[in-house]
């Protein structure tokens, strides 16, 4: 599923409130994260975005047997400048655990704004029940991408 979002304001005015690591660590917060810690690295064209956020899930029960409800993440989004706007790769380790979660990320202009979209996928190592975990973690994911959006849409409010 891809999670997308549009913005009245241009590619440049949400590209410069993404690139803030102040900002970042504020949403973190603000969605109820335990800790987050963010550093936004130029180098060339490229732009990259580190991220360490501690989180606690509600877990199906079948996951509560493998997985902690206290995770720690690292995000780490590679963005490149494109004709009309940005796009990247997101890559999202769930440490200590058997989950690889990857993205396709953008930024692009559009007639009245700019619109910010993202494709996660998920593979599990996890004899049986990966199928399973996939589902709930792109599930969460793309719930929390959801919830990241809206909230940087109130910044522009």
């Amino acid at each position: 599923m891809t999670v997308t979002c549009k913005f009245t304001k241009s590619v440049d005015e949400v590209w410069t409130v993404l690139c803030d690591p102040d900002f970042r660590v504020e949403r973190s917060i603000a969605l109820g994260e335990l800790t987050a810690e963010c550093d936004v690295e130029e180098d060339g064209e490229t732009v990259k975005v580190h991220m360490v956020r501690e989180v606690v899930r509600e877990l199906p029960s079948v996951l509560a047997k493998i997985f902690n409800a206290k995770q720690v993440l690292t995000f780490v989004e590679s963005w490149q400048p494109v004709k009309n706007g940005w796009q990247g790769t997101l890559a999202i380790d769930v440490k200590g655990q058997p989950v690889q979660i990857t993205a396709n990320v953008s930024l692009l202009e559009t007639a009245d704004g700019c619109e910010y979209s993202v494709s996660h996928r998920c593979k599990a190592k996890i004899p049986l029940i990966g199928g399973k975990v996939e589902k709930f973690i792109l599930s969460q994911t793309d719930s929390g991408a959801v919830d990241e959006l809206d909230y940087l849409k109130t910044k522009f409010a």
